[in-house]
């Protein structure tokens, strides 16, 4: 399953490099989350810290990350909803292989 997160993630990277508003998505997904959860969990607030605190060229060259911090950040990833479900399903389709 990690491998598939981070296949996505690298096609997530190449989608939001090619039309960059969908980046928003990302503080509004945690923005959601917080609302419903009445507060933020620890995953979370790692995620604000790190979309305020780096460029869209770090955050992206994090997430494609092939390394244990990328594997445990992508676990919590704010980037849902930025492919599309045939996006999704095809990488599925492609790398699920188990």
């Amino acid at each position: 399953m990690d491998f598939v997160d981070l296949m996505m993630h690298r096609a997530i990277a190449r989608k939001i490099r090619r039309a960059p508003k969908l980046f928003n998505r990302a503080r509004q997904n945690i923005a959601r989350w917080e609302r419903r959860q009445r507060g933020c969990s620890q995953p979370l607030r790692e995620w604000k810290q790190i979309l305020r605190d780096r460029d869209v060229a770090g955050v992206l060259q994090l997430i494609s990350r092939a390394d244990e911090a990328g594997d445990r950040l992508r676990q919590c990833s704010p980037f849902v909803g930025v492919l599309s479900e045939a996006e999704v399903r095809a990488i599925w389709a492609r790398y699920d292989k188990e």
